[in-house]
Formats: structure tokens, C-alpha cells, sequence
């Protein structure tokens, strides 16, 4: 299934669900709450409060469902949006920081490949869980949706309410700051 495919699917089902299909929303609940999961699992760090996060961005979607108009944003940009202001009401009551997800270590173990590969993998977890917390706020969201959650540009400009070519850039500084970070 082409992602257009998909886009189309997951609207059908919405406007299903919308129509009060209970088991289409069951559908795109099982379709998307890993990736909503995972989503906020890599922000929060923490298995337990990311499934009830997930839960609750869910329960939100299906409040909210009846005022999404697949004419203004797509069905992924609004689940993603939803996510993420859930996080940010749940970064406001806490103190808790952002992580780094195992594509972002990927890419840097590919340029720094070493003897022991686990071993290697855990210390650069570490060190660019540290180098991510010198990101702003905003990298670290672009570096989540991108690598973590598989977004497009144009999907996380409408998450984020920022344009195209803003969300590049952000993403260019992002990786050029952790490479810097990473050298040392």
C-alpha cells in the first residue's frame, strides 16, 4: 500500500468513525497507536507514563474526531498534533527531558563504528542523550518526528504550525550542532 493509499484508508475510516462506526476507530486505534506510542515513549523515557499518554492522546483523537476536516490538515497531522500538545501540558507539570531515539544513535554508529558494537551503541546513547539536551526544544521535536516517527517535512510543518523550509532548517542545524557535540 502506497502511503497515499494509506492517507486515503486512515481518512476513510476517520470519516467513518465520524459517521459513529465504533470498529473503524477501534481500526486506526490499532493502526496508530504504536507509532503515537513510540512517539512519545522517545520524549518521555518512560514506558509506564507513555502508555497512558498514548491512551490519553487517543481518547483526545476520538473527542476531537468530529471536528477534523481532512480538508485543511492530513489525518496523521492531526493525530501528531493532538501528541503533541499532550506533551507539551505533560513537559509543563514536569521537568523531564527528551531522549534519543535508536534511529539517531544509528546514524551516528555509522559514522563512528568501533570494536564492540553493543558496547559502542550504549556509550553513544549516552553521550547523544547528553548532546541532545543542548538542542533547543524545537530541534529535539523536529529530530523525533523525523527520525523516530517517520514524518515528512510538510507533516511536521503542519504539527508544528512552522513552514517547510523553517522545519529544514531546523532539522540542518539539529544534526550539524550533534555532529559538533559528537566530535568531542
Amino acid at each position: 500500500m502506497t502511503e497515499d493509499e494509506k492517507q486515503e484508508h486512515l481518512k476513510e475510516l476517520i470519516l467513518q468513525a465520524k459517521a459513529g462506526d465504533d470498529s473503524a476507530f477501534e481500526e486506526v486505534y490499532t493502526l496508530y497507536y504504536t507509532p503515537l506510542y513510540r512517539y512519545i515513549l522517545v520524549r518521555i523515557k518512560n514506558k509506564q507514563e507513555a502508555e497512558d499518554i498514548a491512551q490519553t492522546v487517543l481518547m483526545k483523537i476520538w473527542g476531537a474526531i468530529q471536528t477534523w476536516d481532512s480538508k485543511h490538515t492530513s489525518a496523521i497531522a492531526f493525530f501528531f498534533t493532538v501528541a503533541r500538545n499532550t506533551l507539551i501540558d505533560y513537559f509543563r507539570k514536569s521537568s523531564r527531558k527528551e531522549i534519543v531515539s535508536d534511529e539517531i544513535v544509528s546514524i551516528y554508529a555509522e559514522e563512528g563504528a568501533g570494536v564492540d558494537e553493543e558496547s559502542n551503541s550504549r556509550e553513544l546513547r549516552e553521550v547523544l542523550s547528553q548532546a541532545t539536551t543542548q538542542l533547543s526544544e524545537e530541534q529535539q521535536e523536529i529530530i523525533t518526528l523525523l527520525y523516530t516517527n517517520d514524518l515528512t517535512y510538510k507533516e511536521i510543518a503542519t504539527i508544528t504550525g512552522k513552514r517547510e523550509d523553517a522545519i529544514r532548517q531546523l532539522h540542518s542545524r539539529a544534526i550539524k550542532k550533534l555532529r559538533e557535540i559528537y566530535k568531542y
